[in-house]
């Protein structure tokens, strides 16, 4: 069942950036609204429960880059590890996926009709349908799949914590909030000693034996670094901070994702109210129907822009659908998104071009040395001129995607037609410029905010992390999630900071308790590649933007199965 807690202040930390130069310029105070996850689970709690890894390309380029070990083939084994694949042999393969692990991935229960016909359009202006994105065929449309368990969301606390929740090793402080890490020296060498944090006003200090894991998210671990003296000389002394370790790259290195929403009717579709009590009782006693899904943001496309890499091998573009859900958070009722007053409206539609490998780098820094006052986040989007000519060429297949045969004759889908501000008096209706205007005005930030910490050799000034994810200089900190990531990926993220978790605990075992488990003996040891399943980079159709065409493929009884 779908639930929105964005924006609720229990679990959500409702973060907003600084005024931004470029972006968000529509928004109060021209401030990114930054959705964070204050909840055992984090933003698992929170996001579209989409299941994507990104490409083989971004892992060899995160091995490229000189972190060992991250390579595509090495990683592989990691996430088939921990995935209980539910469609193993029927949607997805073997090769590519795993069983038995604490997270379930599979398909949403229920699809619109709409989500397949959206993959019929996709086929008509050139693009492939992939079965599985996470799979060979890492690009074209699909119908994505999910970390979800019969019709519930699994977030990272289900699947790990709750059934461990009654080991006698396992202590959880609820309602805690970590301050500080302090450290002590032993000749030359720092190493963690104490975690301070605030449990009802109270400071409390912890002592630490081997290891401290920092798991904060791309904000706030950067932040407790911060507090804890360890980042740049000159931002910790101008909040009042002794600094106890030089890092200059803390903080910085900051992206995220970038997009931009469109609104179309679909004329031909009725506002009916799908989600009444009868399919609220459905699910609540069968665990079936639309209350099990995410309605049209299941559907997703990873394709390449005319901007991106030549070889066709990392698609920096991707398109979101958004739809047909529920909307329970806010009246607690369950009821179709548009208004079910006004039977007779036609649905709506949104959809989202993503710039996926955007080129604007922002960071996190303090405005205070309160360790209860938000860090200053500043997304510096759209700085980067190439970040906006992705997203306008996103608009354009959006526009194409929606022109299609199906799409217009089936659904009478239609644009809504909207100012912007003033970009309709400042530049002619779907001209790029009124659409670089539109996406200044109306920037869509996504929740998948990475690199602040970034891994990277020692060779790179700006690195953070090594490649078993030790903060450099220090013995005993270990960031195990987005924000050392070296560079983001080609989609969601979270699938990869699941990896990079297990990957972590992989690591601390190896050192402390060596001859209990090791990370050949969890993952096994990458083969050779010559005998490793195959992951050569297909290159996407490239589609003629001003020729059409013909396309031919075979329908199973929900649409599109093959081309």
């Amino acid at each position: 069942m779908v639930r929105n807690y964005v924006g609720n202040k229990y679990i959500d930390w409702d973060y907003k950036t600084e005024p931004e130069p470029a972006a968000c310029q529509g928004y109060p105070e021209k401030r990114c609204f930054w959705p964070r996850g204050k909840v055992l689970g984090g933003c698992s709690v929170q996001n579209g429960m989409i299941y994507m890894r990104g490409t083989p390309k971004d892992y060899d380029n995160w091995a490229a880059a000189g972190n060992t070990g991250w390579s595509y083939k090495e990683v592989l084994p990691v996430f088939k590890s921990f995935e209980d694949n539910k469609e193993i042999g029927t949607l997805v393969e073997a090769e590519y996926h795993g069983t038995g692990g604490p997270l379930t991935t599979t398909r949403f229960i229920d699809q619109p009709p709409l989500a397949y016909d959206i993959l019929k359009a996709s086929l008509e202006i050139g693009y492939e349908h992939s079965k599985d994105l996470n799979g060979w065929q890492y690009t074209g449309f699909s119908i994505t799949q999910s970390n979800t368990r019969n019709g519930v969301r699994l977030s990272t606390a289900r699947a790990y914590l709750r059934p461990q929740r009654f080991n006698r090793n396992l202590h959880v402080m609820l309602n805690s909030t970590a301050t500080k890490i302090i450290l002590k020296t032993q000749g030359t060498q720092k190493i963690v000693d104490i975690v301070e944090f605030v449990y009802k006003g109270t400071t409390h200090r912890v002592k630490v034996n081997k290891e401290v894991v920092l798991a904060a998210g791309a904000v706030n671990s950067p932040q407790i670094l911060l507090l804890s003296g360890i980042g740049p000389k000159q931002e910790l002394d101008r909040v009042g901070i002794t600094q106890v370790h030089e890092l200059p790259g803390v903080g910085k290195n900051l992206k995220n994702h970038v997009s931009f929403r469109v609104k179309y009717f679909l004329k031909k579709e009725k506002n009916y109210v799908d989600l009444d009590w009868a399919a609220a009782l459905n699910y609540i006693v069968n665990r079936k129907g639309p209350m099990t899904s995410i309605g049209m943001s299941q559907v997703t496309g990873r394709i390449n822009s005319r901007y991106a890499d030549p070889s066709g091998t990392h698609p920096d573009l991707q398109i979101y659908f958004d739809g047909y859900t529920a909307d329970c958070s806010k009246t607690g009722e369950a009821r179709a998104l548009e208004d079910p007053e006004k039977p007779d409206l036609p649905k709506i539609l949104v959809i989202s071009p993503i710039a996926l490998h955007p080129k604007s780098l922002g960071y996190v820094t303090l405005k205070s040395k309160d360790p209860l006052k938000a860090p200053a986040m500043v997304a510096n989007y759209l700085t980067e001129p190439e970040d906006l000519a992705v997203l306008i060429d996103g608009m354009r297949v959006i526009q194409r995607l929606m022109n299609t045969t199906v799409m217009k004759e089936k659904y009478g889908a239609e644009p809504l037609k909207e100012e912007y501000g003033d970009c309709i008096k400042k530049f002619a209706y779907d001209s790029d410029s009124f659409w670089g205007c539109a996406i200044k005005h109306k920037t869509g930030p996504e929740n998948h905010q990475s690199c602040s910490l970034k891994m990277g050799p020692s060779t790179d000034p700006m690195a953070v992390v090594d490649s078993k994810l030790m903060v450099y200089g220090i013995d005993g900190i270990r960031v195990l999630d987005a924000s050392s990531m070296p560079e983001l990926l080609s989609g969601n993220t979270h699938a990869t900071i699941v990896m990079m978790a297990e990957r972590g605990v992989e690591f601390i075992k190896e050192r402390w308790v060596p001859a209990v488990n090791t990370i050949g003996d969890r993952f096994g040891n990458p083969k050779p590649l010559g005998q490793y399943p195959a992951h050569t980079y297909p290159k996407p159709v490239q589609h003629n933007f001003n020729k059409g065409g013909s396309y031919h493929y075979q329908e199973d009884k929900h649409g599109v199965k093959s081309r």
